[in-house]
């Protein structure tokens, strides 16, 4: 019952939360995970950037309802489609400045990784696994792990598991 509320409050659009975090002029980029979920859309924007990213596992908010109903269904919430979050890149000395702003607006948000640096043209295609796997990584209590990668949405596996 919580989880269906979730749709109406705090709701699926991101265009407040944009809207605010530009206004701050530190916006480099933003991203809504939608179909993909986070995992996607941080490989997205580290692709779109020719950059790494780096995630603190522990600092992404995933609510209780989502990890009970992850769990009841064999779902991995970093693949699931995460319509009303949105993903912010800014330089260091921004991040402050946008968190405090979207606060003050009543909106929950937090810093959860960095963009790094990544060697031009050190491919991403088929053999070049390892070297995707050091672009895109997730710190899980203090140990660095490549960031899971999902063929398809979470919910698209779930229902075609069914047929």
């Amino acid at each position: 019952e919580k989880a269906a509320g979730l749709l109406n409050s705090p709701g699926i659009s991101v265009v407040t939360a944009a809207r605010i975090a530009t206004a701050t002029g530190q916006v480099t980029a933003m991203h809504d995970p939608t179909e993909g979920g986070i995992a996607g859309a941080v490989e997205e924007m580290a692709l779109a950037s020719n950059t790494g990213i780096t995630i603190d596992a522990d600092r992404v908010n995933v609510l209780p309802e989502t990890r009970q109903i992850c769990e009841a269904l064999d779902l991995d919430p970093w693949g699931l489609i995460s319509s009303g979050a949105l993903l912010i890149t800014c330089r260091p000395a921004g991040t402050q400045n946008i968190l405090e702003a979207l606060s003050d607006d009543g909106i929950s948000a937090t810093a959860i990784g960095t963009v790094t640096e990544f060697a031009p043209g050190s491919g991403t295609g088929p053999g070049n696994e390892e070297n995707q796997s050091m672009r895109l990584q997730r710190i899980v209590g203090g140990i660095a792990e490549p960031l899971p990668r999902f063929d398809r949405d979470e919910i698209a596996r779930l229902y075609d598991a069914d047929n």
